[in-house]
């Protein structure tokens, strides 16, 4: 008779790969054969948060646990510190606890599969820097670049097959080896981002993308040397771009001609506004017109704007769905608001949109979801923070978001305040009920800029 106990490991493994969190910890608990089947899942990939930081004199870390039973090292595929213990004496500033970082730092060497490893935290990445020479499999990096020159020599020296690379914050020697770094990486780096790097400046970029003729995303975020128009003039470098990020500055060059990208899909801009009046909305509206012949197809826009009281103009909408309203299939307006005016027009035009992020007003979420209900293809729906009320945003509850389904016939996912919200039973049979599906882990959104990942 066949059993669950009886099938085989790969089978199992197979089927525990949908699971994640407690329901793969429970699973691991049913019986010996179950923990086998979850365990590669379980240690794939080791995220470290600050609950779990915080916790570290009471539970053992994932890296003591590697320590213990070595053989669980060739399952980690992933190691994303976004927490680092620290110790708390009250006359001395806190240190990264010595305990946890050389556990830390042995079972990364153990990890020989390890494909992508991130670590943000200041002070902690040249600790690791030995421990992840030597690993063919590396592929994918972010972290924190505030290196020494000595540090710098063995972040240049990891795998020249990295797909991507991730620097926040790097410091002038990160940046003077960049341009002989990349050149080694010219055949398998797809996406490159620097993060609030201060010390890039023009001269440095080009040498960067003259290396780079295939790159495919290029993310260039809070880099004050760094304005739009020298972004958008250097991109002649790096035709095959399919993802562009960058901040658009007041102060900023006037935007001439764009060279021709035709694979482009996903734009971001990050704009800044610090003068009254700002020249913000008419930098913005150039952009579009002149990357309309550059970038004819664009499927996915993104904007941040600063965190202050700040509604995206109607003019703008207008404009964006003017340039690329058949083409759209992803829209987000991160820290501002779009009045409903423009919320309905989006609805009516874009005819292809799948997800829209945008804050919700809540007092007004009937009249929300009245203008989104001309929206054939919208399946997702994200409600993010506009930090234009102040306070706690309220996030929605099952009445709002039952009426939004109803609203919307094709919306199938609700997300706010961490909460994902689903139809009850069979998608295409809703009978007007939702359930909480998840809760979707915290984290910082310092990344909103790159293209969407499944949520």
């Amino acid at each position: 008779m066949v059993s669950a106990d009886n099938l085989n490991l790969d089978v199992l493994e197979l089927i525990f790969a949908y699971l994640s969190g407690h329901d793969l910890t429970c699973v691991g608990l049913v019986s010996r054969s179950f923990l086998a089947g979850a365990i590669p899942t379980l240690y794939r990939n080791i995220v470290y948060r600050l609950r779990e930081a915080k916790a570290y004199d009471t539970i053992m870390s994932p890296f003591a646990v590697l320590l213990s039973h070595k053989g669980l090292s060739k399952h980690v595929r992933t190691i994303d510190l976004q927490a680092i213990p620290r110790t708390n004496h009250l006359k001395i500033r806190p240190q990264p606890h010595s305990g946890f970082m050389r556990d830390c730092r042995k079972a990364i060497e153990l990890c020989d599969s390890l494909h992508t490893f991130r670590c943000t935290e200041s002070n902690v990445v040249p600790a690791f820097l030995m421990a992840l020479q030597n690993k063919p499999n590396l592929q994918q990096i972010r972290l924190h670049g505030s290196l020494t020159p000595e540090q710098t020599k063995l972040l240049v020296n990891l795998n020249s097959g990295l797909t991507e690379v991730f620097l926040e914050y790097a410091s002038w020697n990160v940046v003077d080896a960049l341009p002989k770094w990349t050149a080694g990486l010219h055949r398998s780096l797809q996406s490159l981002v620097l993060y609030r790097t201060e010390e890039l400046n023009e001269g440095t970029l080009e040498s960067i993308l003259k290396e780079l003729p295939e790159l495919k995303g290029l993310h260039v975020i809070q880099c004050p040397r760094v304005d739009q128009a020298t972004v958008l003039n250097l991109v002649s470098h790096t035709p095959a771009l399919e993802a562009l990020s960058f901040t658009t500055m007041e102060n900023g060059k006037p935007i001439g001609t764009i060279p021709p990208l035709p694979s482009l899909q996903h734009l971001a801009l990050d704009a800044r506004y610090h003068k009254t009046p700002s020249p913000t909305p008419a930098i913005l509206m150039t952009l579009l017109d002149n990357l309309k012949a550059s970038a004819p197809t664009l499927s996915s826009f993104s904007i941040k704007l600063p965190e202050r009281k700040i509604t995206i103009p109607p003019t703008f909408i207008d404009r964006l769905i003017e340039v690329y309203g058949t083409f759209l299939k992803k829209l987000s307006f991160l820290d501002c608001e779009v009045e409903l005016v423009s919320i309905e027009k989006i609805a009516e035009e874009c005819s292809f949109l799948e997800r829209l992020d945008v804050s919700i007003p809540i007092r007004d979420v009937y009249a929300f979801a009245s203008t989104l209900g001309s929206a054939e293809n919208l399946h997702t729906l994200v409600d993010v923070e506009s930090h234009v009320a102040h306070g706690v945003h309220p996030s929605l509850n099952l009445e709002m978001v039952e009426y939004l389904m109803e609203s919307v016939p094709s919306l199938r996912k609700v997300v706010s305040g961490r909460r994902v919200w689903v139809p009850e039973g069979i998608a295409e049979d809703f009978d007007g009920t939702v359930r909480l599906d998840r809760r979707l882990p915290y984290r910082s959104r310092p990344s909103w800029f790159l293209p969407t990942t499944t949520m």
